[in-house]
C-alpha cells in the first residue's frame, strides 16, 4: 500500500495538502486496496453512495442511462478520486453509474472511514473540497468539449490526453461519448488516418 499511498500524496500535493508520517499511518489504517475486474458496477444510479475510491490504475466510465439508452458522460484512466465525500456522508442518491471498462486498482473508503479520517485528520476538510473541485472541473471540461468541439476534435482531444481509453475500449463507449453512431466513429478514424 505504500507505492499507492505514496502515488495519492503526489496527486494532491500541488493542491498545498501535506500529510504528516502520523497521518499517513492513519489514512493507510482507514484505506483499502482493492482489484475490480472489468465491468464491474462501482456506483448504481438511482441507489445512495457508499463508497469514496481513488484510481490508480484502470479506466473507469461515468453513464446515465435514460430512457432505456446508456449515455456515456465521460471515462478516465488516469489517477483521479471517484465519487465525493459529500455524496456518502450525506447519503445521496446517485444520478449516474460508474463502471470499470478494464480491471482497475482503487483506494476505498466507507462512510465510517471518511469520518474517522475526517476527524482525525484537520486537513481532510481541505481535501474535501479539493476532490469537489476537481470533479467538478472535470465535468465542465468534458461538457466545454461536447460543446465547442466537433466529434473529429473530441476524439483527437481524447487521443492525446488518454491514449489508453482509444487503445483499450470498445468503439461503441468512445462513440456514446462522443454523442455519435459508430459508423460515424468508423469514418473519423479513417479520416484521421489518411492524414497521418
Amino acid at each position: 500500500m505504500k507505492s499507492q499511498l505514496d502515488l495519492l500524496c503526489r496527486f494532491i500535493q500541488p493542491f498545498g495538502i501535506l500529510f504528516t508520517p502520523k497521518e499517513v499511518e492513519i489514512i493507510k489504517s482507514h484505506s483499502k486496496i482493492i482489484h475490480v475486474p472489468a465491468h464491474t458496477i462501482l456506483m448504481e444510479q438511482g441507489k445512495t453512495v457508499k463508497k469514496l475510491y481513488f484510481l490508480f490504475d484502470g479506466i473507469v466510465r461515468l453513464f446515465r442511462e435514460e430512457n432505456h439508452v446508456d449515455y456515456t458522460l465521460g471515462m478516465t484512466s488516469l489517477p483521479f478520486f471517484l465519487s465525493t465525500p459529500i455524496h456518502i456522508l450525506n447519503n445521496q442518491i446517485s444520478t449516474c453509474s460508474l463502471e470499470s471498462l478494464t480491471e482497475v486498482e482503487l483506494m476505498e473508503w466507507n462512510k465510517a472511514d471518511v469520518l474517522e479520517l475526517k476527524k482525525q485528520i484537520p486537513n481532510m476538510y481541505d481535501l474535501e473540497l479539493i476532490i469537489m473541485d476537481l470533479l467538478l472541473r472535470w465535468l465542465q471540461d468534458n461538457q466545454i468539449n461536447a460543446i465547442c468541439m466537433n466529434a473529429e476534435e473530441q476524439y483527437i482531444h481524447l487521443m492525446k490526453t488518454q491514449p489508453r481509453i482509444i487503445q483499450q475500449i470498445p468503439q461503441k463507449y468512445i462513440a456514446s461519448l462522443l454523442g455519435i453512431h459508430q459508423d460515424s466513429l468508423s469514418r473519423i478514424r479513417k479520416n484521421i488516418a489518411l492524414k497521418n
